[in-house]
């Protein structure tokens, strides 16, 4: 037994705040050892309860909003929605990836990472403004497009507008609260916003419930997080600290690589709402949104991964344990998804029972979902391990094999049914997979000494 200096050890980098002389056992071998079990469990254990607290919350609200409106109205609450979404994306085009990457070096200095933060805000004012020209009238088509009303449209576009405000400061505040470990206030950031969403759709529903309302109820719980975040990040964090010109030109360097990806998972990401609302009809894009509600298993295995894993995952300094962490993340997360898909094929009609009967007789489009919901996640969640490292596929391969792939697929596929669509966006994540994974495997296993700074101490 030798004797070595060690400390508290975060779990999931291992890293050694404080030295104390102790006696440490030989290591356990192998890639799931009972240490690196023990360590994990509790944490993943205990913030996956909570979230799944919030989850169940988030997925009573929509469940309300889909039982409730008119497949017409919900139709339109999909799209503005849909849309909220893609400003998110597109206003952040690699941000949040930066931050992840550069606040792995920087965040315990209160000061260095309120430069980051500055700085990051700087950037995202002026993005969003561009964002917003060349959203805002996609969004107002595709409503005029499946026959909302002057007065639906000015109040989904108002109610989006403010939501897209909020979020993007919020998701800024989000890291350096990821980046510092705040189990806890994620958790309960999460917890209220997720409790008012709930409050304002019930309160409505005797009232009067909407398309604007819905997403009212969503900008609502934005606010509520910005509030809560904005209060940590001023007693936390350096906010008088000026922006950093070092670290924005680290940023921009990111924004450059990642803002090609930013725009294809965007069009990715909303591609079966888009799809389905120029070439069906508001029937089917309620259908379509509808069945997303199923994918609120895989939204908290994302969220868990996001929240938890992954600013974790950016601060591990050893090659080995990178490499170890890797296969468990993606091994751990593809084996819950495809057990919750397995439940959805052996249980279809008792799941499509909770949307309602309008939504009834979607048994097969309701698994393909399922199948559609653990290929798209899975893409996002090897693409965010590789962001946390700020490892970016080069778009000069990932957008071209995409865009060939779709090509073929429009002559053999029907996109106006929702299968079609659902088959669509399934198969044409498959490139990103693919990239993704190559690129971790080449860092990691080829060039991935070079990716850990050799000042650092190694330890696996």
């Amino acid at each position: 037994m030798q004797i070595d200096t060690t400390a508290i050890i975060d779990p999931l980098t291992e890293t050694e705040p404080i030295a104390l002389e102790v006696a440490s056992p030989p290591p356990v071998p192998g890639w799931f050892a009972r240490a690196t079990l023990t360590k994990w469990v509790p944490i993943l254990a205990k913030f996956a309860l909570v979230q799944a607290f919030v989850q169940v919350l988030g997925f009573a609200a929509g469940l309300l909003i889909v039982r409730t409106l008119p497949k017409r109205e919900y139709a339109f609450y999909t799209i503005g929605n849909t849309m909220l979404g893609a400003i998110l994306v597109l206003a952040d085009s690699g941000i949040s990836s930066a931050l992840t990457a550069i606040g792995g070096r920087v965040w315990q200095d209160s000061r260095r990472l309120g430069s980051l933060l500055n700085t990051a805000f700087q950037l995202r004012r002026q993005l969003a403004a561009v964002t917003l020209l060349a959203v805002v009238p996609v969004l107002i088509w595709l409503l005029a497009q499946n026959g909302a009303s002057r007065l639906t449209i000015v109040g989904l576009v108002l109610a989006v507008l403010a939501g897209s405000a909020l979020e993007l400061i919020t998701r800024i505040y989000s890291v350096a609260l990821r980046l510092r470990s705040e189990i806890r206030q994620i958790q309960n950031q999460a917890l209220v916003s997720a409790l008012v969403k709930l409050a304002i759709v019930v309160a409505a529903l005797f009232v009067f419930l909407n398309a604007t309302v819905a997403i009212v109820s969503v900008v609502i719980g934005y606010a509520v997080q910005y509030v809560m975040l904005r209060r940590w990040a001023h007693r936390e964090v350096d906010r008088s600290a000026p922006t950093d010109p070092v670290m924005r030109s680290e940023i921009l360097s990111v924004l450059k690589k990642q803002a090609p990806h930013s725009i294809y998972y965007c069009l990715q990401g909303q591609i079966m709402v888009w799809l389905i609302s120029i070439f069906g009809n508001a029937e089917s894009v309620a259908n379509v949104g509808a069945l997303g509600r199923l994918a609120v298993v895989f939204a908290l295995l994302s969220s868990i991964t996001a929240e938890v894993v992954l600013p974790a995952f950016s601060r591990i300094q050893s090659v080995h344990l990178l490499r170890r962490r890797y296969c468990q993340i993606v091994a751990g997360y593809f084996s819950v998804s495809v057990l919750s898909v397995v439940a959805v094929a052996v249980f279809p009609r008792q799941i499509l029972s909770v949307l309602g009967h309008q939504y009834s007789g979607l048994s097969a489009e309701g698994i393909l979902m399922a199948v559609c919901a653990v290929v798209s996640t899975t893409a996002g969640i090897l693409w965010g391990i590789n962001c946390a490292r700020a490892w970016i596929v080069s778009p000069a391969f990932l957008i071209p094999c995409t865009i060939f792939l779709q090509i073929a697929m429009i002559s053999f596929l029907d996109l106006s049914t929702v299968s079609g669509v659902l088959l669509f966006t399934m198969y044409s994540w498959v490139p990103s997979i693919v990239l993704s994974v190559w690129l971790a495997v080449k860092k990691m296993w080829g060039t991935g000494d070079a990716e850990v700074p050799h000042h650092m101490p190694v330890r696996d």
